[in-house]
């Protein structure tokens, strides 16, 4: 896992572009990626162990904007056994159907499966995996189950995709990718235990304060933008970030969609926690100029309010909630089964959330295979109360 970073000096992040998916030029962006910010061997040994966390959050065909894209995993899988890594590809998926989590079908259905079998390394699907419940100090979860194989790694490498997220953080980025070392569908019960998005999102910093990637290389060629990180619509960005300060990683990913970097809340309780650099002029960009390179009309989610403190103050009017669009819902009962709260209950042949409740962490909206769930404001004087505050930032 990653060494700790020193507090008197800048992180370093690499920004190259990218344009597709071609392996070959994928090779060579990323190792132009990395040798800005000291080449594979600086992270790489022959020999060691190396734990690829990818991001492969539903059982989605080949490409899905929502998912690390497979020949990204491949090109990096390639490059890193180049220098003699052991490598195991791991991760546990969002959501479930039936009792029974997505991650053995997303890691098929996605391509992780056959890329991990083609290039001859270990796949572990967390869910299975043995556990070491570690204990951490948070007001709302005092020990989380986490993955063995995460333990047993030299070196833990993010591989994150640059997307937005509906619930209060803007994007889902390297921080939040660390969420999928804990298996199964314990995940889900920690929004039922921290409700509210200040709550919730220390539970990731301090879970990511044990884990701590020591490398993350952003797969942003092609994110999802609008109400991610299933949800929204996929856009072309055209760019590979990296950096061994997933911290900065995300900061660097944040200003690029034209995001302030201390306006996500993952990106500030880390910041603010020692974790990383979360601020701008603690950071340095190598490669590509940052400025120059803003997408200045990326779509943000609709639950996106940028400031936590005023957004604690005007909840009531900005509150958000799933709604299931029923034309569009096959009755699968996925989002039932991913429900912490078991808010969800099928009736009358329809799917109908109870709203006295739902906790609004936007599980269901996450996991639904069809995108029939997506955030709608109640309050119409709070969609433009909360452009007003988007225009302010």
């Amino acid at each position: 896992m990653g060494k700790k970073l020193s507090s008197g000096f800048s992180s370093q992040v690499s920004l190259v572009k990218c344009s597709d998916y071609d392996l070959p030029l994928l090779k060579q962006k990323i190792n132009s990626a990395l040798e800005l910010i000291g080449g594979v061997n600086k992270f790489i040994q022959k020999g060691m162990k190396v734990l690829i966390k990818p991001n492969v959050m539903m059982p989605k065909k080949y490409g899905f904007p929502a998912n690390t894209h497979p020949l990204f995993l491949k090109a990096v899988i390639q490059i890193f056994k180049e220098s003699g890594a052991q490598i195991t590809v791991g991760e546990s998926s969002a959501g479930s159907q039936a009792g029974v989590t997505f991650t053995k079908r997303a890691l098929k259905i996605s391509g992780t499966e056959e890329v991990a079998e083609t290039e001859g390394v270990k796949l572990v699907n967390f869910d299975f995996d043995q556990v070491c419940l570690t204990e951490i100090k948070n007001p709302h979860v005092h020990s989380i189950p986490i993955a063995k194989t995460v333990f047993e790694a030299d070196l833990v490498v993010s591989l994150p995709k640059l997307k937005t997220h509906t619930f209060a953080n803007i994007i889902t980025g390297a921080i939040k990718n660390i969420y999928g070392v804990i298996p199964g569908q314990i995940k889900a019960e920690y929004h039922r235990l921290a409700p509210r998005p200040e709550q919730f999102f220390t539970i990731i910093r301090d879970l990511f304060g044990v884990v701590r990637p020591g490398l993350t290389i952003f797969d942003a060629i092609e994110g999802m933008e609008g109400d991610g990180p299933s949800a929204g619509e996929a856009r072309q960005i055209g760019y590979i970030i990296a950096s061994e300060d997933a911290v900065a990683a995300d900061a660097v990913a944040t200003e690029l969609i034209n995001v302030p970097s201390m306006k996500v809340l993952t990106t500030r309780l880390c910041a603010e926690a020692g974790l990383g650099k979360g601020k701008m002029e603690e950071i340095t960009v190598l490669g590509e100029d940052l400025e120059k390179s803003v997408i200045k009309n990326f779509k943000l989610p609709t639950t996106a309010v940028y400031n936590p403190y005023l957004y604690r103050l005007i909840l009531t009017m900005t509150k958000t909630e799933p709604f299931i669009n029923q034309k569009k819902c096959t009755l699968c009962e996925v989002c039932l089964d991913s429900c912490p709260m078991r808010a969800i209950a099928l009736s009358n042949k329809t799917l109908l959330i109870n709203r006295s409740q739902c906790i609004r962490c936007f599980c269901c909206s996450e996991t639904c295979p069809h995108q029939a769930i997506k955030p709608r404001r109640k309050n119409f004087l709070g969609n433009i109360l909360s452009k007003i505050i988007l225009s302010r930032w």
